[in-house]
């Protein structure tokens, strides 16, 4: 899906940064979230007060909203009203699931539904950005799955006419990085192009001899990868502040179980019309864990 990249390791105190995209002057960067304003001068993306809307007679049995937005959707200038609405399994749980965007025309208020996939969980939010350029927003639905890894369940849909994902649960699972542990307390992490990197992890001996991962000679006993989370939330930015938004988020790297945090990975992604491709990537490595 995504390009080749090569990544550099640079030190620094307490954490280690490889900067994996060929960009480096773009690592540098304020990420900064503008308003974008649409044809009327309101701010797209704007959001009322839930509370508002709660009564609606058109929800569905069972429903409720969970976020409410205002944008300019069909790009005739008028500012739309997209709801985010889910069903909850019980009255006294958060999770939420069924969910799916209601999309108000806001010239003549006639409503659309689109049915999300896949996308499940607690604390779901929305956030309209224009992520393709055509100066229409589309719709960021991210939702925390509640598991110890901290992932979350994130989609991009493009509110037009005729609307379709940009960012679905393949995008979200894609690694960019891969990595395995070495003979004599070492751990290898890999990006693009044949790049990489080697860390000494001896600080984490007496855990990884009880765990049976090492021997006491510091060989290997099996072959054993390193694990990649999906992406964590996912956040819109507008890294050249031309109204058109990237996608940010973080993936972690861990060990020998979850919590075996060794790294982390973060991405910026540009949608290109057809799929999206890497801006930057960091690589961050904290050295005293």
């Amino acid at each position: 899906m995504y390009k080749n990249y090569h990544f550099t390791a640079v030190l620094t105190l307490g954490l280690m940064i490889a900067p994996l995209a060929s960009l480096a002057e773009a690592n540098q960067i304020d990420y900064v979230s503008r308003p974008v304003y649409n044809h009327n001068g309101g701010i797209i993306g704007s959001t009322r007060g839930v509370e508002d809307v709660i009564s609606r007679q058109w929800l569905p049995e069972g429903y409720q909203v969970l976020d409410m937005q205002e944008g300019d959707v069909n790009g005739d200038g008028v500012a739309d009203t997209v709801y985010l609405i889910g069903h909850k399994q019980a009255d006294s749980s958060s999770y939420v699931d069924s969910m799916k965007l209601i999309v108000e025309n806001g010239a003549d208020h006639r409503r659309t539904d689109i049915v999300l996939d896949k996308i499940s969980g607690y604390q779901a939010k929305l956030l309209l950005r224009d992520f393709t350029g055509d100066k229409m927003v589309d719709a960021l639905v991210t939702a925390a799955s509640g598991g110890s890894g901290g992932w979350y369940y994130n989609q991009v849909v493009a509110l037009g006419e005729t609307p379709f994902i940009l960012f679905d649960e393949k995008d979200n699972n894609e690694s960019l990085v891969s990595g395995q542990f070495l003979d004599g307390f070492k751990v290898e992490i890999n990006g693009g192009a044949g790049s990489g990197i080697t860390m000494d992890v001896h600080n984490r001996t007496a855990d990884y001899l009880r765990l049976g991962l090492y021997n006491e000679e510091g060989k290997l006993k099996k072959q054993t990868k390193l694990m990649v989370t999906p992406f964590g939330k996912l956040e819109p930015v507008d890294m050249n502040h031309d109204g058109i938004y990237e996608l940010k988020g973080i993936q972690r790297i861990s060990g020998a179980y979850n919590a075996d945090g060794l790294a982390h990975v973060e991405t910026v992604l540009s949608y290109t019309g057809r799929s999206w491709e890497i801006k930057v990537v960091n690589l961050c490595i904290n050295l005293h864990s």
